[in-house]
């Protein structure tokens, strides 16, 4: 995956350069290779071995400035790939493919969001609003990301496992769930935060989690059942 890291580090310089990267939160697997440096290389976190990024755009959002992201992406080797069915539009690489997403809040059904200053739409997804509520930045290279505090990207892929169409994600989310959520119980802070994130949840998500939970992770559905008091 070296190129598909070289490819993912030009994107975030381009966007770091344009001051547009400060106002969006990579979301998704290659959150992964940040939290192994956040957590000093620990072998619990599973390698990076995808070529989709997410970055979210937090609602309501943050960017004023015009800034053509789209045309940036395109002058990185990107082509535009919209969707006639929902009208978003990807960005694909040979060797990645970039989408935007945003929180849908309230009643508001899933559809994409024009994302105007950026020249670019996000799709509207349920369960994100906690990975801008809680997030962290990670700095690699020169390069200064914001990236969900591991316990809300924990709870998050638990959230969403159940969605998953494709056998093959949902086995590796699940795993990738499961090792950073048990790694952060090891540490003060970060087992406080999942304690604190998984509080604020509607109590329809936390059976969701901890039904998941029950039987792949004894450890931690004893965290969050004895903290919650379900």
């Amino acid at each position: 995956m070296e190129e598909n890291y070289e490819l993912l580090a030009k994107v975030l310089g381009e966007l770091q350069a344009r001051g547009v990267l400060s106002g969006l939160v990579l979301v998704g697997s290659w959150c992964q290779h940040y939290y192994r440096i956040l957590f000093d290389h620990a072998p619990e976190i599973p390698l990076v071995r995808t070529m989709d990024v997410d970055f979210l755009v937090p609602n309501p959002s943050p960017f004023k400035q015009k800034i053509d992201v789209a045309s940036l992406l395109n002058a990185l080797g990107f082509d535009n790939d919209f969707d006639y069915h929902t009208g978003l539009v990807k960005y694909v690489h040979p060797d990645l493919e970039i989408q935007f997403l945003t929180p849908s809040l309230g009643r508001a059904p899933d559809k994409p969001k024009e994302i105007k200053p950026l020249n670019i739409n996000a799709e509207g997804l349920t369960y994100l609003k906690m990975l801008q509520d809680y997030k962290i930045s990670v700095t690699d290279k020169g390069i200064t990301v914001w990236v969900p505090e591991p316990a809300a990207f924990v709870l998050h892929k638990f959230l969403i496992i159940p969605k998953r169409k494709d056998p093959g994600k949902k086995e590796k989310d699940l795993w990738a769930a499961q090792s950073i959520g048990e790694l952060c119980l090891d540490y003060e802070y970060h087992r406080d935060l999942l304690k604190a994130v998984f509080a604020t949840l509607p109590r329809k998500w936390k059976r969701i989690v901890t039904d998941i939970l029950k039987p792949v992770s004894p450890e931690l559905f004893s965290f969050l059942i004895a903290e919650d008091g379900l």
